[in-house]
């Protein structure tokens, strides 16, 4: 009897120092928590922009505006982008019941206005790192500039009007962005529809450029206006040459294009392009493997647009790499041209990141059929996918590089930030870091270019 007694005792003591133990370690755990998310998103700034945009008009008895945020982005990142999911999470995170109905009565114009003026104060407080390199030094900022589209619910099509199918006009949402690779930074996001194409906003990188920037951009915003009042500004670009452009030579005499091409052999050579308004550039005109000029013919020759009517010309000139800058030679060899221009591909990989890691098109699902809501839907993921930016891929990128000899997937990261949203901001700065180098790196291959080998030229 003693003997069970002290068995007892000594159980129950075990008991109430693993409990001591547990208690410690989940006041840690928690705290850890509320500083990771505090480093991610500042409350009183939340406060004070819904405040200023008249989101919040009185003190919120349920739905508060960081509340309203975060509960968004943790039911989006779980795949439910509906009220009721909404209204869920906002009632996780404030202990408060709240309706979906609630959720639903907030979408409007002052939503909307919220989350603008959110991604704005983001846009302009990102942290700016710019990166040691020999390529781009001789340069500010270096601007890439691009868009991508996102399909939409059939009854926004008078909203947001795309192209036509079977007779039908399509809902599609286009995103212009503007951002400095150099800071890794996105500078502009512009929303608006598939019909305000690139080269309608050819002109808009006026606005964020200073002298000695560079730009670089396809030929969807190939504009001469735009080239022109560039070199006003003493901004430099990298373009790709659109096929059918006059060139001139420096005494105003026209090229044959038939006789740049001939003897396939690279061409360096300054130049006037445009037939009105002339514009002085340096054409570069790089001979491409045998093997990567016929995929390009294939494709051509499967365009499915017949009015293009390709000629042999044209089938020539897809032999080639043919660039536009106004970087001196002595800046940029026409082999360092092509290599700068390449560093383009990554704003692809980030748009291919918005899509497959955080879900951007996956969640304008059918039910998503109010303006305000698709609009606060797209605001709220462009201001998440910057902050995940700057404090997740920045901040971790360099020091896993460095001390693990591994490099980030951008891709493979934002999957994972996405699915273990909530754990990762309780998990320690150290326990982070390993599961990123374990989880969110790039095999080791030779055979292809990923954005990490892209942004080394930076450093090289």
């Amino acid at each position: 009897m003693e003997k069970s007694l002290w068995y007892r005792f000594k159980k129950k003591k075990q008991l109430v120092v693993l409990n001591t133990f547990y208690n410690v370690y989940k006041l840690q755990f928690q705290q850890q928590g509320k500083k990771n998310f505090d480093k991610f998103f500042d409350k009183s700034v939340i406060t004070r922009i819904g405040k200023q945009s008249g989101f919040v008009l009185r003190k919120p008895k349920k739905i508060k505006p960081n509340h309203f945020v975060l509960g968004f982005l943790i039911s989006c990142c779980k795949g439910q982008n509906t009220f009721a999911g909404w209204a869920l999470q906002i009632g996780l995170l404030s202990g408060r019941s709240v309706s979906k109905q609630g959720v639903f009565d907030r979408i409007d114009a002052g939503a909307t206005a919220f989350a603008q003026e959110l991604l704005q104060r983001v846009l302009l407080k990102q942290s700016i790192k710019n990166v040691a390199n020999k390529l781009f030094a001789a340069f500010g900022k270096v601007l890439l500039q691009d868009s991508t589209t996102l399909r939409l619910p059939q009854c926004l099509s008078a909203i947001f009007p795309g192209n036509r199918s079977g007779g039908e006009q399509k809902a599609i949402a286009r995103i212009q962005s503007i951002v400095d690779i150099k800071a890794i930074k996105f500078i502009d996001f512009v929303l608006g529809s598939f019909t305000q194409n690139d080269q309608s906003a050819s002109g808009s990188i006026l606005q964020w450029v200073k002298k000695s920037d560079l730009v670089i951009r396809d030929m969807g915003y190939f504009a001469m206006d735009t080239f022109a009042n560039l070199i006003k500004k003493e901004v430099h670009f990298l373009s790709r040459l659109k096929y059918g452009v006059k060139l001139y030579d420096c005494k105003g005499n026209e090229l044959s294009l038939k006789v740049l091409m001939k003897g396939n052999k690279t061409i360096d050579q300054w130049v006037y392009i445009g037939l009105q308004k002339k514009v002085r550039g340096r054409l570069v005109m790089l001979p491409v493997a045998a093997a990567q000029r016929s995929q390009r013919v294939r494709r051509a020759k499967q365009d499915r647009d017949k009015r293009l009517n390709h000629s042999r010309q044209y089938y020539q000139w897809l032999g080639y790499s043919v660039y536009i800058t106004t970087v001196e030679k002595q800046v940029w060899t026409a082999t360092e041209v092509a290599k700068a221009y390449s560093v383009r591909w990554q704003i692809e990989i980030i748009f291919k990141s918005w899509k497959t890691g955080f879900h951007l098109q996956a969640m304008l699902h059918e039910g998503c059929d109010n303006e305000h809501r698709v609009r606060v839907s797209i605001l709220l993921m462009l201001l998440f996918i910057c902050l995940f930016m700057q404090n997740i891929y920045i901040r971790y990128k360099d020091s896993i590089e460095t001390k693990a000899g591994k490099r980030i997937s951008l891709l493979k990261l934002s999957v994972f930030f996405c699915n273990n949203l909530k754990e990762i901001f309780f998990l320690p700065d150290k326990i982070l870091k390993e599961s990123i180098a374990r989880h969110c790196c790039y095999d080791k291959r030779s055979d292809r270019t990923n954005m990490t080998d892209l942004y080394q030229i930076f450093k090289n």
